[in-house]
C-alpha cells in the first residue's frame, strides 16, 4: 500500500491484516482525540473501521474533539485519516462531516475491501 508510510488500523478483524508488515494495530479503545494521536508519527495513515462515536462518552465532548483533530491536528502533522462507516446517520457523525472541510467522502458497498 504505502511502503514507507506507517499505517495504523483499528478493526475488529485483526487477522485480516496480520500478514501485512507495515500495519500497526490500534487498541479498540482508540478514539479521535489529540492525546491518542500524539503517539502516531507525522506522515502516517490511520484507518478506523466501523467508526462511530463511543456511546458511553459525552457526545458533545467527542464531537468537539473530532473537529479539533480533523481540522487542526491531522493537517499540522500530515496524518491521513480514513473513517470507514456503514451508516452516516446512526454513528452521530452527520453534522461533524459537514463541519470538517478536510474530509473527502466516497461511497462504496465494499468499504471493507478498501482497507485491505
Amino acid at each position: 500500500m504505502f511502503p514507507d508510510t506507517p499505517v495504523y488500523i483499528q478493526t475488529q478483524e485483526t487477522d485480516d491484516f496480520a500478514h501485512l508488515p507495515n500495519i500497526r494495530l490500534l487498541n479498540s479503545d482508540f478514539v479521535i482525540q489529540e492525546s491518542y494521536f500524539e503517539d502516531i508519527p507525522d506522515n502516517s495513515f490511520v484507518v478506523l473501521d466501523d467508526f462511530s462515536f463511543k456511546p458511553n462518552s459525552s457526545k458533545t465532548v467527542a464531537k468537539d474533539n473530532f473537529l479539533r483533530v480533523v481540522n487542526y491536528y491531522l493537517r499540522h502533522h500530515n496524518i491521513k485519516l480514513c473513517l470507514i462507516i456503514h451508516n452516516l446517520f446512526n454513528n452521530n457523525l452527520f453534522t461533524e462531516i459537514l463541519l470538517a472541510p478536510h474530509i473527502f467522502l466516497s461511497y462504496s458497498n465494499l468499504g471493507y475491501y478498501v482497507i485491505r
